[in-house]
């Protein structure tokens, strides 16, 4: 094992939805419809996945994409109709979504990507056991992802310095836990002695400074905004207010009749699981995720909401609160037994430690050399690549007399789009 360099584990879904939707639309037909945007849409995904990979390329050795299957949730928790809300774009051809997406899969394991779907189990459950095992190895973890629900998964182990950040590369922001940027400020090597330094030149504290500086590096020329999280504070506000995307409801929620006479519906909100969370602490000084699968605990902090929203009732909230945890809470109590033995079954499998040839990701010829995806046209025909893009077209100023001549001069706050892709 290589001290001190990380494995990004890459949400495969979220990385495949949000580069289908920048896609341009065509002007007829639908998106993905031919072989032309097709190969355009792989081209995409490798370049984007080359672009994060040679910025990362000082402190990653490693990467696993995780795709999802069928979800368990659904066939334990029919009555919360999870993820029940999401509906697919009719303007998209998803068949020839679902064939790029296989492809790309499948050209990323010859180039020694681990890519697991293990059956039952989402994406999140699987990037959740690799975060448990690698850090248990003591290797830090990278999530690459949007979904906001895997920002619990954020942790260091002070046993053996392993941690594992949330990076969300569109918004570049970055989620660490607490006294992350202070660690990773502090040298190793600054504790010490000069006769230390040089009989133990190649230690390990020299790795970790190096890969140290290189994450500082990173974050400083990529302008990334670090968020330093305590996740149990998190998970625990995070079961209280649900989630609208995966159709998760809230603990509480009530309606308030209007001046009109119509009802408004209302629910618990960000503001109040705060309060919730300070009353918690103030009566109980301290919190861990593990306290969600004890009855005991359910009840007190179902009590705390009820006291601090007033509205439902105990009983109703624990109802609720149970549900939530059990479709949103990531842990090993949580996942069914079934399920984790064959995630675990497979990481044992697949896992070697790094990438034979890390540098084969940072470039996207290289990636589909071979495979006949670099050939073809980059505007698919029939395709607007600016269709559905709100592109302003350049603004200028009025005529401006510059010594004896008269120029145009464009407004520098104009936006300009060039190399889409």
């Amino acid at each position: 094992m290589k001290v001190g360099k990380h494995t990004l584990l890459i949400d495969g879904n979220y990385f495949i939805y949000s580069r289908l939707f920048v896609m341009p639309r065509p002007k007829t037909g639908k998106l993905l419809g031919d072989n032309d945007s097709k190969a355009q849409f792989m081209r995409k995904l490798c370049l984007d996945l080359a672009s994060e990979m040679r910025k990362m390329q000082g402190f990653v050795d490693d990467v696993v994409v995780a795709v999802d299957s069928k979800s368990w949730r659904k066939d334990l928790f029919p009555q919360a109709d999870y993820k029940g809300t999401r509906k697919q774009d009719s303007a998209v051809d998803w068949a020839n979504v679902y064939d790029v997406y296989n492809q790309w899969q499948e050209i990323l394991k010859t180039r020694g990507v681990t890519v697991q779907q293990t059956n039952g189990a989402e994406a999140d459950d699987i990037i959740f056991d690799w975060s448990v095992v690698l850090n248990d190895r003591g290797k830090s973890c990278i999530v690459w992802t949007g979904d906001r629900d895997l920002i619990q998964l954020v942790n260091h182990s002070k046993a053996n310095d392993a941690h594992t950040i949330w990076f969300y590369n569109s918004k570049k922001s970055l989620y660490a836990y607490p006294g992350f940027q202070e660690d990773m400020e502090r040298m190793a090597s600054a504790s010490l002695s000069n006769d230390d330094l040089l009989f133990d030149m190649g230690g390990d504290h020299m790795t970790r400074d190096d890969y140290q500086y290189q994450i500082l590096q990173w974050i400083q020329k990529n302008k990334i905004q670090i968020t330093e999280v305590d996740c149990d504070e998190f998970i625990f506000k995070k079961v209280i207010v649900g989630d609208k995307s995966d159709n998760i409801a809230p603990t509480v929620t009530w309606q308030k009749e209007m001046k009109n006479g119509k009802l408004r519906n209302y629910s618990v909100t960000d503001k109040m699981a705060t309060e919730i969370w300070k009353q918690y602490i103030k009566e109980f000084d301290n919190f861990a995720i593990e306290y969600l699968f004890n009855d005991t605990q359910k009840q007190i902090v179902s009590e705390i909401i009820h006291r601090v929203v007033g509205k439902s009732s105990p009983v109703l909230i624990k109802n609720a609160l149970s549900s939530n945890i059990a479709l949103m809470v990531l842990h090993n109590d949580i996942i069914p037994d079934a399920i984790q033995k064959a995630i675990y079954r497979e990481i044992d499998e697949e896992w070697e430690g790094a990438v034979d040839d890390i540098t084969v990701l940072f470039d996207r010829d290289k990636i589909l050399e071979g495979t006949g995806w670099l050939s073809g046209s980059n505007n698919p025909a029939g395709m607007d690549p600016f269709a559905g893009m709100d592109v302003p077209s350049e603004k200028k100023s009025p005529l401006k007399l510059v010594g004896n001549k008269t120029e145009t001069k464009v407004d520098s706050s104009t936006k300009r789009i060039n190399n889409l892709f």
